[in-house]
């Protein structure tokens, strides 16, 4: 059986969710593909990549070159003149030509769910819903990261539930130095990093992590946090992404609050000082409208952080018992969950201990086996 899998999206610069799942998950997936001698694998990259595992004998790199439109344009021509028994592409939106059977992952359809239209320009929305209506219509299989996802599917595009596959995220990579546990600064790293973050040894930190756009709902976060620094007025509150769609709106809340000096906006962060503010922070706040998995959450679990999120969308399905639940849309109950995670010891020790059970539940090794089974079934 020969198999293709688009791995444009494996090894890129500033990644975010849609590239960090392509990376771990073929990371565990390559070497079960390698397992199965009757298998011809094909990565299809734009140029050369240096993956972070070896690549078994059945499975190679096939560089196909193009600069723009790589997936409608240049990987269409290899599946017309070149086609392959299945095509796996973790990443939305599938080629013009396709073989048999085409997988296809659908990370989430926020662009079609009313009240998040101003997210998207309308050239991407447009394109979104057609390639989503067309990997219902084509895809051989569909792969959702949550049951939010597949019951969105259902509703807006009328799609097959036998179609649709959910398989979790896993959870962050906590071998080696990535384990807050051995993770060790030294004093020249911390120094290095407070200050292209803008920030002090000793700030009280609530952390975000993720895009700085409309639908994480930082604008309501924000609100909240002005409440609650008139009780604790030490804190600070550090929103930590590259801009996105909204982000215009975040910054002036900010100053209409008067809150310039209280929140940081660090632009976007590398994994080392991702994981640095998640060791120095002592609470972690993702009140987002709409997440298709929500992996920050899983992230902040992993350094046994208390969680504030959202009891909307995919949120409360990935958080289970681990974190405070708030309506995104009231800035009360976000203000009085921001408070109870800075003051009510037990609870705080309560939902801690639900994160680390939680998180049991997402792992990359998991979720390549259950592709894999796709892909071969």
């Amino acid at each position: 059986m020969k198999i293709g899998i688009d791995t444009s999206r494996y090894q890129v610069k500033e990644p975010t969710g849609v590239e960090w799942y392509s990376f771990h998950l073929l990371n565990s997936l390559i070497p079960i593909l390698g397992r199965d001698h009757n298998l011809d694998v094909k990565l299809y990259t734009q140029e050369k990549t240096d993956f972070e595992v070896e690549l078994p004998f059945n499975v190679k790199e096939q560089i196909i070159p193009h600069k723009r439109l790589w997936t409608m344009l240049r990987l269409s021509l290899e599946m017309l003149f070149h086609p392959v028994d299945l095509l796996f592409v973790p990443s939305h939106i599938l080629p013009v030509f396709l073989p048999k059977k085409t997988v296809v992952t659908i990370h989430d359809i926020a662009f079609q769910v009313p009240g998040f239209e101003k997210a998207y320009d309308f050239k991407n929305k447009l394109l979104l819903k057609w390639s989503t209506k067309r990997a219902v219509k084509k895809a051989y299989k569909i792969i959702v990261p949550s049951e939010d996802v597949k019951n969105e599917l259902m509703k807006y595009y009328n799609c097959d539930a036998e179609k649709i596959k959910v398989i979790y995220h896993g959870g962050p990579d906590l071998t080696g130095e990535l384990n807050p546990l051995f993770t060790k600064w030294t004093a020249q790293d911390k120094n290095r990093i407070l200050e292209r973050l803008k920030l002090n040894n000793k700030d009280l930190i609530i952390l975000f992590v993720g895009r700085i756009e409309f639908k994480k709902n930082l604008t309501k976060l924000v609100e909240g946090f002005s409440r609650f620094i008139k009780e604790y007025p030490d804190w600070k509150l550090v929103l930590a992404g590259k801009n996105g769609v909204g982000a215009e709106e975040v910054e002036n809340k900010i100053t209409e609050l008067n809150l310039d000096k209280d929140v940081v906006l660090t632009g976007y962060i590398s994994e080392e000082e991702k994981r640095f503010l998640l060791e120095k922070c002592r609470v972690f706040a993702f009140p987002s409208k709409y997440e298709g998995f929500g992996l920050p959450i899983l992230e902040a679990f992993a350094y046994r952080r208390p969680v504030l999120t959202s009891k909307v969308s995919s949120m409360p399905e990935i958080a289970g018992k681990g974190a405070f639940l708030a309506d995104p849309d009231k800035v009360e109950e976000i203000s009085v969950g921001l408070k109870r995670l800075v003051a009510d010891g037990v609870y705080i020790s309560r939902l801690i201990s639900e994160g680390e059970k939680q998180l049991e539940k997402f792992n990359w090794e998991d979720s390549a086996k259950q592709t894999f089974e796709v892909l071969i079934s």
